[in-house]
């Protein structure tokens, strides 16, 4: 979040007209409190942004993750082998007909790992080019005529292929909005780009189309959860976590960071099972609680 509190503090200005007064009075507030060693989150508040701020704010965020973005996908495509995600993908679908998984990111990097192991993605978009969203036809690219081996009869049946369900509550860098349809491309397209700024525009925008059918996704996927896998998730989206709060106290869950947040360790207080780890300081090896509980720490390789 520094670094993208940093590239805002240049970007948004140059986005508002010098005659949007209201909005720039906002944004003299917002600065002031990221200059004061604020959380981005905070600085931007609970309260509905002006929303030639709020655009500004927007595009300015997109901007700067499409850049990093950028890098990462290259990283991944060059690898010689599938990343750690892609191989995760395919070792739960080995006896799971799809994973549910849900990211806070507006970046395409779960869909990029998914892509170079080889597994089928289900967003709720469908078509190539251009993917108009509706979440029925997205459902039925993923059927396929399957024949029984060994059966005299060779009844052909139709399944549906192992594929990660995607839920992205906060949208994605190549959603659209345009004339009253939803759409998903790369392309240069008119329309508002569908993501969710920090801040309290997200209690709102949150419960509109598309965004509020992707939460349902992710609500309904938390509540018939055998598990739970986090990774790198501060556990902050307070409203997005309602039914994860007590799903998580009930099954077996792991979460991976870099660095166990507050809230992250909160969660992992509520069940005595859970699992937590995160680079050791100093380097050289993780540390492991259980509950709240340490159980190693700098004993073994740090995640790779």
């Amino acid at each position: 979040m520094g670094e993208l509190a940093d590239h805002l503090s240049v970007a948004v200005p140059e986005r508002i007209p010098d005659h949007d007064v209201a909005a720039l009075q906002e944004w003299g507030r917002i600065e002031a409190d990221l200059a004061a060693g604020r959380g981005l989150e905070s600085a931007l508040g609970e309260q509905s942004l002006p929303e030639s701020l709020a655009d500004a704010v927007t595009h300015a965020i997109a901007d700067r993750v499409r850049n990093s973005e950028g890098a990462a996908i290259a990283k991944i495509l060059k690898a010689e082998h599938a990343s750690s995600f892609g191989r995760l993908f395919e070792h739960i679908l080995r006896v799971a007909p799809y994973a549910d998984v849900i990211t806070t990111n507006y970046d395409r990097l779960i869909e990029v790992h998914a892509a170079r192991a080889g597994v089928r993605v289900d967003s709720m978009y469908y078509g190539h080019t251009i993917g108009r969203m509706d979440a029925a036809l997205s459902r039925d690219e993923l059927y396929e005529a399957h024949v029984p081996a060994g059966r005299r009869s060779r009844r052909v049946t139709v399944r549906t292929r192992p594929h990660i369900r995607l839920a992205k509550p906060h949208g994605s860098l190549d959603w659209f909005a345009h004339d009253g349809q939803y759409y998903r491309s790369d392309l240069a397209i008119p329309g508002s780009r569908q993501i969710i700024a920090p801040g309290g525009n997200k209690y709102r925008l949150g419960y509109e189309v598309p965004f509020d059918q992707q939460r349902n996704r992710a609500n309904s996927a938390i509540d018939g959860a055998a598990a739970l896998l986090a990774v790198g998730y501060g556990f902050n989206d307070e409203h997005l976590q309602t039914h994860l709060r007590s799903k998580f106290a009930q099954v077996p869950a792991v979460v991976v960071s870099h660095s166990l947040t507050a809230n992250a360790l909160d969660y992992l207080g509520s069940n005595t099972n859970a699992i937590g780890i995160e680079a050791a300081t100093g380097g050289g090896g993780c540390r492991i609680v259980q509950g709240n509980d340490e159980l190693v720490s700098s004993a073994v390789n740090s995640l790779q």
